[in-house]
């Protein structure tokens, strides 16, 4: 990850938690979400370097409560919570299979928005394209509080930028 990638992360984050209503302190709990479409070394590698960034961030993430959520399409997503030292092992990616198709973000942002509320900071690694089928059940899904609170990374983004949900739901049409 570069330099730019892991300020963007940071100030993002940062961002994230500040958002009004959100964050207000004790033990964090927050969602990894990894798209299966992406290579598995890859995976590894990168969420290895999420997790030391967050960790020397600040003390708010050492004791942090992390969801581990794999996508591997719109039907089947398994959901783990591991402390998120595991994620500089790779042990946590044992059941993880490099599962390359077309995912729908809106089923994504339903199945968050039902059991992954709680977490007041919502992580996707992706692949190139997220593609949006039902704009209206994107923007359901989202709001109130998805949106503020998730960031997302494509894989080969030029920008190497993380971004907020809300400019998923404008690109789409779903943000007025």
């Amino acid at each position: 990850m570069g330099p730019v990638m892991r300020m963007s992360l940071k100030n993002g984050v940062e961002r994230v938690l500040h958002v009004k209503g959100n964050y207000t302190g004790g033990i964090l709990e927050m969602t990894l979400v990894i798209d299966c479409s992406l290579p598995e070394d890859y995976v590894k590698e990168l969420s290895g370097e999420i997790a030391a960034i967050l960790r020397s961030h600040s003390e708010v993430f050492r004791n942090v409560r992390l969801n581990l959520l794999l996508w591997f399409s719109d039907e089947k997503m398994t959901n783990r919570v591991i402390p998120i030292s595991f994620l500089q092992t790779s042990g946590c990616f044992s059941e993880y299979c490099s599962n390359p198709q077309k995912k729908k973000l809106e089923m994504l942002a339903a199945k968050l928005k039902l059991f992954h509320a709680r977490s007041k900071l919502v992580l996707v690694l992706t692949d190139e394209e997220i593609y949006v089928e039902d704009i209206q059940l994107l923007s359901e899904s989202m709001k109130p509080f998805l949106e503020k609170k998730s960031l997302f990374l494509q894989k080969d983004d030029p920008k190497g930028q993380w971004r907020r949900g809300t400019e998923y739901l404008r690109q789409s049409g779903g943000l007025s």
